[in-house]
């Protein structure tokens, strides 16, 4: 561990143990900061370079953000062909899915996605949950039919699981990686920083207070496992074993969730990011969505929004 890592770490466990708010409050302003955006890789530049792009206007929901921010957005492919959105992960970008595009397209099909706020080419420095379901909304507002797929990968497949549960039309979803609810990153940031468990709820709730504090409801709302992509969405959950980013536990989780209407792929080796581009991955990204749908799909039924 970086030596600074190991200092934060200190720092979060003695506060912690003498000063619990001042531990809190720094916690809570620390774990919305996104960071520096990362860069385009060299893999990914031709597949970035060749993307159409439509600049977004869009207002945060973070408190205190300001006016509106411009949200990059891309679309690859004949403008004509059937839609799939893409959602990428924290500290990523819409280039991230550079090998997956070229197989989507490839297949005959358009791809959309977006940097998210505070990622990528968009402006901002902060990025919830919120955000996601506003930007995918109005995406999906835009197209002439049901997504042909939505494909998210880490926290990118929090944020289209619920759109999906809160009526976003999609024939399939494709989630890499995934986190099943916004407590899994609270409780991650917990452990990683070293402040005491015993602060665990505390912390929940002041970073809910910090960031948004017009919305009480985010850890309710932002839970997969309870508020469940629609059974008319089959769904592949694909996770590697050894991802020390998300556990593949997680995916297992969401799995048995959706267990009438999913199924879980898992690889070894992979990690949480190598998995976006093996081809294994790919294959059954691209398998999936080419199966028939289901005999049943025409009687399912869309879950009301809770």
């Amino acid at each position: 561990m970086p030596t600074t890592q190991h200092a934060a770490r200190a720092l979060f466990r003695t506060l912690g143990r003498v000063a619990p708010p001042a531990a809190l409050a720094l916690g809570a302003a620390t774990y919305w900061r996104v960071g520096a955006p990362a860069p385009v890789r060299p893999a990914d530049q031709a597949v970035h370079a060749s993307a159409r792009r439509t600049p977004l206007e869009h207002r945060p929901t973070f408190r205190g953000a300001g006016g509106p921010i411009t949200v990059a957005s891309y679309s690859w492919g004949d403008p004509g062909a059937p839609g799939v959105l893409l959602v990428h992960g924290w500290r990523s970008r819409a280039s991230a899915f550079g090998r997956i595009i070229e197989d989507l397209t490839g297949a005959g099909l358009r791809v959309v996605a977006y940097d998210a706020p505070g990622h990528g080419a968009s402006g901002g420095r902060r990025r919830t949950g919120l955000d996601d379901l506003a930007i995918i909304r109005r995406l999906s507002d835009a197209e002439h039919a049901p997504w042909a797929a939505v494909v998210g990968h880490s926290l990118g497949v929090l944020g289209a699981g619920i759109a999906l549960h809160e009526g976003v039309e999609a024939e399939r979803f494709a989630a890499v990686s995934g986190l099943t609810s916004v407590r899994v990153t609270t409780d991650g940031f917990v452990r990683q920083a070293g402040l005491p468990w015993a602060l665990r709820d505390a912390f929940a709730r002041a970073v809910q207070r910090h960031g948004l504090p017009g919305h009480p409801d985010v850890y309710e709302r932002f839970d997969l496992v309870r508020r469940t992509v629609p059974a008319a969405v089959p769904t592949l959950w694909l996770h590697d074993d050894g991802d020390r980013v998300n556990p593949h536990q997680l995916s297992v989780r969401l799995h048995e969730a959706h267990a009438d209407s999913s199924e879980l792929f898992t690889t070894t080796g992979l990690g949480h990011n190598k998995i976006l581009g093996d081809p294994a991955v790919r294959a059954r990204i691209l398998d999936h969505l080419a199966a028939p749908a289901p005999a049943d799909r025409a009687t399912a039924r869309r879950p009301a929004a809770r």
